[in-house]
């Protein structure tokens, strides 16, 4: 890539001169430096630069990927300011705040890193959207590194960087990392996926040519200007759905896909009753994202018909602007309505201010992790205060979650609640569209017991943060542990002289496979598992040891079953932790449990005792999820 593409690209802005002059430094800066691949350095600037630049970002977002890394080769901030803006100075030193993680404990460092991306984010939001670029650069040429740092690196984007671009809006950014790092995690699987869509591609734009012939024909009646497109389907999306779905690959590719783009929101509205007459509509697969916007400004109509050669079309019709939010996400709005001073903006990154909290509530950074899987993967539903107020909450949520996010002093004090003039418990959920009152007392404070329904992370936050500071004790999410399917200990231990024992890995030593290990019987059928060098063994009488050893092998074929509440985003959280540790995923289904709970089962191949524990120490803290079990296949 050379300056002159990105120049081309940033026409947009009113002058390209200090871009030249970043450009021209960053490329002394890095004049001796080479990159793995032995690209020039100043490639990698020059391309993070190109990605925000197709965001549509300011000049001062440009310069600062083109300097990002000029950090690294001696040049300080103070030479920054100088030499260009304060501004630009301070969001590259946001940038390096986010790397300079180092030596923690794997899931320490992901929960860290989320931690310092939010941290600096909320002061400016444009620290995210040129991080993004930078990972996603890095991912596009990361095939010179070794395997194992590889995947680590496309674990973090699982975890950390694709559900951020998700929630900000930024959909061609985390397409592009859901796949490059599916790419390094599921090589296998990316490749027959990639060889059958080339197989099966002219044959689908034909049908879609032909659909759009058709839909070409009946629009033209119409007097407003609109543009019919195809919308790409990626390869992690078929594979998402093919599991969540239990579909082949060949049905999942029958549904085929169009986005009408037009140029208000009324003539959207005349589209829709256009497609309805044309084309019979799907009970139960309308939304509408335009009156009801989602909570990262994604606004579209969305509706699936019964199409001319009698498949499912799924169809999304959006005004231009809309068009661009929906790709671009936050990063959209510097193009239409600029920053400054903007509540509704404001507005939008309310739920990044209060991931931001966390920091202040959870006693470690590890807990973040737990407390954010709703509100990254979630879906948003819409409530109403007395007043006509809109609460955007996850889906799932309770009264409670509603009394939080409306104030952190109403969710404290609440003592019961109305939904649509009736009263109702306090563990219940809410639904788009209820009115809801929260009726308080001065006496009330959170309880331990609403750990066990609320599931965002403002509400989970507060009480265990009530409850640490006003009884020192610490708030545990309640989980049940009543169901008699075998635990992962149970797998992976043998205790020779007990038939089917309750296995517990002791939390003093904490033992892991390779360990030399000692039971100690706390019951006729109970085992405490613990180092064999453990004070506690050491101390115990021997009549109370037993032998016990890790199992040198497991079946390679397993089941693995997740007992949770159920709520949308749950199964791709689940899959996401699944394929974030390499393990093959061959068929996936869920079932339910009754009161609102379901049970989500993974066939999967693994061989690997550590593997297997990290991957389920990681799904136990899903939020939501109960308990975690391991079946033979």
């Amino acid at each position: 890539m050379q300056l002159q593409d990105l120049l081309t690209k940033v026409k947009y802005l009113p002058s390209q001169e200090l871009i030249k002059k970043a450009y021209l430094f960053a490329e002394k800066v890095h004049s001796k430096t080479q990159r793995l691949n032995k690209d020039q350095y100043i490639q990698h600037p020059l391309n993070v630069a190109s990605i925000v630049a197709d965001l549509k970002l300011d000049e001062n977002s440009i310069c600062a990927a083109l300097l990002h890394d000029t950090i690294k080769e001696g040049i300080t901030y103070d030479q920054l300011s100088n030499e260009f803006k304060p501004e630009i100075s301070n969001l590259i030193k946001s940038i390096n705040l986010i790397q300079t993680i180092k030596n923690l404990p794997r899931e320490d460092y992901q929960a860290e890193t989320l931690r310092k991306v939010i941290l600096t984010s909320v002061r400016d939001i444009r620290v995210i959207i040129i991080k993004l670029a930078d990972r996603l650069h890095n991912l596009r040429t990361i095939d010179v590194l070794p395997e194992d740092r590889r995947k680590r690196i496309a674990q973090d984007i699982f975890q950390i960087y694709a559900p951020l671009a998700h929630k900000l809006g930024i959909a061609n950014i985390k397409w592009e990392l859901e796949d490059l790092a599916f790419k390094q995690l599921q090589p296998g699987v990316y490749q027959d996926l990639t060889i059958k869509i080339k197989k099966t591609q002219k044959d689908r734009e034909k049908e879609i040519e032909f659909i759009k012939s058709t839909l070409d024909t009946e629009l033209k009646k119409s007097s407003f200007a609109y543009e019919v497109t195809g919308r790409p389907k990626h390869i992690y999306s078929i594979y998402k759905k093919m599991l969540k779905k239990n579909l082949t690959f060949e049905q999942v590719m029958d549904i085929l896909a169009l986005r009408i783009i037009t140029d208000t929101v009324q003539h959207c509205y005349e589209l829709l009753g256009i497609i309805h007459i044309l084309w019979s509509p799907i009970k139960g697969h309308f939304d509408d994202y335009i009156a009801s916007p989602k909570v990262n400004l994604y606004q579209s109509l969305h509706t699936v018909v019964n199409g001319p050669t009698n498949k499912p079309i799924e169809i999304q019709i959006r005004t231009k602007e809309m068009h661009d939010t929906a790709e671009s996400g936050i990063a959209a709005h510097w193009k239409y309505k600029g920053i400054q001073e903007d509540k509704k903006f404001d507005q939008k990154l309310k739920w990044m201010l209060e991931l931001n909290d966390l920091k202040k509530d959870s006693p470690q950074a590890k807990e973040i992790m737990k407390l954010l899987d709703i509100d990254l993967f979630g879906d948003e539903l819409f409530t109403f205060t007395p007043k006509g107020k809109i609460i955007q909450l996850p889906k799932g949520s309770t009264v409670v979650d509603f009394a939080y996010a409306v104030h952190t002093d109403l969710g404290d004090k609440c003592i019961a609640a109305k939904i649509n003039s009736s009263f109702v418990p306090l563990r219940s959920q809410v639904n788009n569209g209820d009115i809801i009152e929260i009726i308080t007392s001065k006496t009330q404070h959170p309880s331990r017991d609403w750990l066990k329904f609320v599931i965002t992370s403002k509400a989970i936050s507060k009480i265990k943060k009530f409850i640490l500071e006003n009884k020192g004790q610490h708030a545990n999410v309640y989980r049940s542990t009543t169901d008699d399917r075998k635990e992962l200990e149970e797998w992976l231990i043998k205790v020779p002289s007990l038939k089917n024992p309750r296995l517990l890995l002791s939390k003093c030593c904490k033992p892991l496979p390779g360990d030399k290990i000692t039971g100690l019987l706390r019951s006729a059928d109970k085992v405490a598992i613990h180092k064999s060098e453990c004070n506690i063994i050491r101390k115990a009488p021997s009549s109370k040891k037993v032998n016990s050893h890790w199992l040198d092998k497991i079946q390679k074929d397993l089941i693995l079953k997740v007992d949770a509440q159920e709520r949308k985003g749950l199964f791709t959280e689940v899959l996401n932790s699944l394929v974030a540790f390499s393990i093959p995923v061959k068929r996936a289904k869920a079932k339910s449990l009754g009161d609102n709970f379901i049970e989500c089962s993974f066939s999967i191949e693994s061989n690997s005792l550590k593997q297997l524990q990290e991957l389920i120490q990681r799904v136990r803290k899903i939020n939501g999820v109960r308990n975690v079990f391991l079946d033979l296949n």
